[in-house]
């Protein structure tokens, strides 16, 4: 049976300069070492760093999910040269001419991965013993999420077809850049068979029978430091998340 362990947290945090994209990646130990997702280039030292705390290298890393194309979840595949690459092929075929105003898909995504041992997904797959993966669309066209099986039930690694736990109260992810319709027929699949959701965006949490969410473990701030041209000094601040979200849906979704 796989273990499940969070190397980068995902958190809803922007600022009016930037979209800090920051995603959760996931480490499923067991007959091999599994990521899935791999964040962008701004966390790549804090996913080796959280590696190195795992007793691994990114050389041990045997295969990657990669959910989606988004700029945020994907960029830091060449760290894993050993690594076998699941991606849908739906994704694949839309990364090639996504939409006007789709400012998360790059172009360059399937530029990115083409070196790699890429494992086409186009249809719902177990690829180890008790892992599944399943079609999770409309955040992307192609999204999939990771089922495992554990003591505690199917636990979802979802990315962003819940983008966050109040997914679960609006009904669709916090950003949608395909269909409004799929996302939300994703967020009603993953309801009904996960015990525990890990999202793209916010910390992992229980579905309790009666449908509450329960946080698991997890970090509530963030700090920021920076300093300005000519200054001495810089600053630090320490801010609690609260929830800020604003629903975000693409026009032709």
């Amino acid at each position: 049976m796989y273990t499940i362990k969070v190397l980068t947290h995902g958190m809803n945090v922007g600022s009016n300069q930037a979209r800090l994209g920051l995603s959760s990646v996931i480490l499923l130990q067991g007959e091999q070492n599994i990521l899935v997702d791999v964040g962008h280039f701004g966390r790549r030292i804090l996913l080796v760093e959280s590696l190195e705390k795992e007793g691994l290298k990114p050389e041990d890393i045997s295969s990657i999910i990669l959910t989606h194309s988004h700029w945020d979840h994907c960029q830091n595949v060449d760290l894993f040269p050993n690594a076998k690459l699941y991606v849908h092929q739906k994704e694949i075929e839309y990364a090639d001419n996504p939409r006007n105003n789709d400012w998360a898909t790059p172009k360059y995504f399937n530029k990115t991965i083409e070196n790699h041992n890429v494992s086409i997904i186009t249809q719902e797959t177990e690829i180890e013993p008790g892992i599944q993966i399943i079609e999770t669309p409309g955040h992307t066209r192609g999204h999939i999420s990771v089922v495992v099986s554990t003591n505690d039930g199917n636990t979802v690694i979802a990315g962003d077809s819940l983008t966050d736990a109040f997914s679960l109260q609006r009904g669709t992810p916090g950003l949608i850049f395909w269909s409004k319709k799929e996302a939300s027929e994703s967020v009603e699949k993953i309801r009904k068979i996960a015990s525990v959701v890990y999202p793209g965006h916010d910390r992992p949490f229980t579905i309790k029978p009666n449908g509450e969410i329960e946080y698991k473990e997890g970090p509530t701030s963030v700090t920021f430091t920076g300093g300005f041209e000519n200054s001495e000094s810089g600053f630090s601040t320490t801010l609690n998340l609260e929830k800020t979200r604003v629903p975000w849906v693409h026009e032709e979704a």
